[in-house]
């Protein structure tokens, strides 16, 4: 807001009151500030959103359309637990930092053909290659985007349709990273043709060296999620590869996306493949964070119990599977069964 970007209106319950809020303290305060929100030019339906020191994405709760009070207990609750722990730790917090409140106006990113949501990095987060990269899609909400569980395009998609939208996007990214020096992400909605600013963060691009792939057969493409080449037996389930992990053996995890109680598999297994979602999803972020090589949004991926099916090409659950993250190939070793 003070860089003059377009980000909706809010107010914040700061990290020292939070806790306190969601035990049913200060709910006057609370009233107060949400009809002064409410009441001016932008009033409409409120978004509520962790703000910690430090980004964590997709470990703490987002709530849309809801009362204020409520989602607050929920933001702050989210904070505690194992799964929080192990996102955080894999993130390379020794703790799950406190975290403020963000209540917000929230954008409409169904509103009409010209609307929708997506995350876009001011460089490929996976390679480090310079320009603008992302993932949109219409008519959609953003935490569906940030989950990835649904199918995204690219950000020429958004170009197409909303060219000065596209266009700022990019310059805003740049000088964000000129500012910051470090490469930016931000999450984003578009309102009938607007341009909405949600979130920001920085990243580092981890440095894997070059992908060694010259006795693989390609089976399938996907969007490069996480670089670097990892192998291991297919398996299709969370606990299982769990189990494989505690015996020490390499897994290949294929799941049609993720959800943060799945981050403690993630982080253990030897590679990542899903059905859809993009390289700036949560599920991407952690893989990137813990150094597991992901493909995302696998072409022709198709999950059964016993198998899977890439790009029509049966895979038994067991089977041996190379993935590249940084190219996005996924295959046997050749000669392999």
């Amino acid at each position: 807001m003070r860089r003059g970007l377009p980000v909706p209106a809010a107010f914040v319950i700061p990290v020292t009151t939070a806790a306190a809020v969601a035990g049913g303290e200060h709910l006057d305060a609370l009233g107060a500030a949400v009809n002064r929100l409410v009441g001016d030019a932008t009033s409409g339906p409120l978004a509520v959103r962790a703000g910690a020191e430090v980004s964590l994405p997709g470990a703490f709760e987002s709530r849309l359309d809801v009362a204020p009070a409520e989602a607050v207990a929920a933001v702050v609750e989210s904070t505690r637990g194992l799964r929080v722990m192990t996102i955080a730790r894999t993130l390379g917090h020794d703790r799950v930092p406190p975290t403020a409140v963000v209540v917000q106006r929230q954008v409409d990113a169904t509103a009409d053909e010209l609307s929708g949501a997506g995350a876009a990095t001011s460089c490929d987060p996976v390679t480090g290659e310079a320009g603008a990269v992302g993932s949109f899609v219409w008519g959609i909400r953003g935490d569906a985007v940030m989950a990835g569980t649904v199918p995204v395009l690219k950000l020429d998609a958004l170009e197409r349709r909303c060219p000065a939208v596209a266009r700022q996007l990019g310059r805003d990214l740049l000088e964000l990273e000129a500012e910051f020096g470090k490469p930016v992400e931000l999450e984003f909605a578009v309102e009938r043709g607007s341009l909405w600013y949600l979130q920001l963060r920085l990243f580092e691009v981890a440095d894997t060296g070059v992908s060694d792939f010259d006795d693989v057969d390609v089976l399938a493409m996907g969007q490069p999620g996480s670089a670097g080449v990892g192998e291991g037996r297919l398996l299709t389930d969370v606990d299982d590869a769990l189990d494989a992990a505690d015996r020490g053996e390499p897994v290949v995890l294929a799941l049609g996306w993720t959800s943060p109680s799945d981050a403690s598999a993630m982080v253990r297994s030897a590679a990542l493949l899903t059905r859809v979602g993009g390289r700036q999803s949560h599920a991407a972020v952690v893989a990137r964070s813990a150094r597991v090589p992901a493909v995302l949004s696998v072409q022709g991926l198709e999950i059964a119990d016993d198998h899977v099916v890439l790009a029509g090409e049966r895979v038994e659950v067991g089977e041996w599977l190379v993935v590249d993250g940084t190219t996005g190939r996924v295959g046997r070793r050749a000669g392999s069964d």
